[in-house]
């Protein structure tokens, strides 16, 4: 099935000197396009960082019409969105923080919608994390309020291991809510990378694919630390799951070449499903 799509997180094709790995390339975003294109890339998760949002050009009019040109023009789908900018917790809170952040899950999925993106990737994690009952009614709650019947699938990233999240998803009973898998955040977390996905695969729009050692190791090029990246794409060709393939890489030094090592990697275990 080589038709399966791979994909690379915004900012993965960009120098980042003196800049967060995960925030949005402001100099280069339109450049990595074409970057992508030259490489072998199908997609880009676009990012919002939650740094100078007003200046991500998925907020205006202008910008989500550029990036529709530059997508059609480099054949290059944004098929998801990742809102690193609410792993702050903000949406877990009350008061003004809330009201802010609400509003602004709101209008991304809005965005979203008009650039006819298929996925929205919220992180539960660190200070967004769902871990406690109560974090996990007010999410609840607010996946059940928000008005995206006709919008892109929220899928939630998160650390919960596998059973109590399909539980979570299951309580909250929406058709648009699923999950992201995270293979090296998986390793990292310790868990039973086969037994979850089989657990999951339903469920899963994107798998992420980032290689980390276990016991929560940094992220490494690919192939070079410890996640089970055959025992999970074997899995997952068992199982027949379709989704799409994005990668969270680093960049370390040079973006082109580990960028381009990274795909070679992940486009030979694709050709195996």
């Amino acid at each position: 099935m080589e038709n399966i799509p791979i994909g690379i997180m915004q900012g993965r094709l960009s120098s980042k000197i003196g800049q967060p790995l995960q925030s949005f390339p402001f100099d280069d975003w339109s450049l990595e396009f074409m970057r992508a294109k030259t490489i072998g890339f199908d997609q880009i998760e676009w990012l919002v960082d939650g740094t100078n949002d007003h200046n991500n050009p998925i907020t205006s009019a202008i910008g989500r019409s550029k990036i529709l040109k530059l997508s059609e023009k480099h054949n290059i789908t944004i098929n998801s969105l990742c809102i690193h900018s609410l792993i702050n917790g903000d949406l877990l809170l009350k008061g003004d923080k809330y009201i802010k952040a609400i509003k602004s899950f709101s209008s991304i999925l809005t965005w979203a919608q008009e650039l006819d993106i298929k996925f929205v990737i919220l992180p539960v994690m660190d200070s967004m994390s769902i871990q406690s009952k109560s974090s996990q009614e007010k999410l609840k709650d607010i996946l059940n309020s928000i008005d995206n019947t006709e919008g892109p699938k929220v899928l939630l990233e998160s650390d919960l291991p596998g059973v109590y999240l399909k539980q979570f998803i299951e309580d909250v009973a929406l058709d648009n809510v699923g999950i992201l898998y995270d293979l090296g955040n998986a390793t990292a977390l310790g868990f039973d990378i086969k037994k979850e996905l089989d657990l999951l695969h339903s469920l899963i729009g994107e798998v992420h694919i980032k290689d980390r050692f276990s016991k929560n190791g940094s992220s490494v090029r690919l192939g070079m630390a410890e996640t089970p990246f055959e025992l999970a794409f074997n899995t997952l060709k068992k199982l027949l799951w379709n989704g799409s393939f994005v990668l969270e890489t680093p960049i370390f030094d040079n973006w082109e070449d580990e960028a381009n090592a990274n795909f070679l990697f992940t486009k030979k275990l694709v050709k195996t499903l």
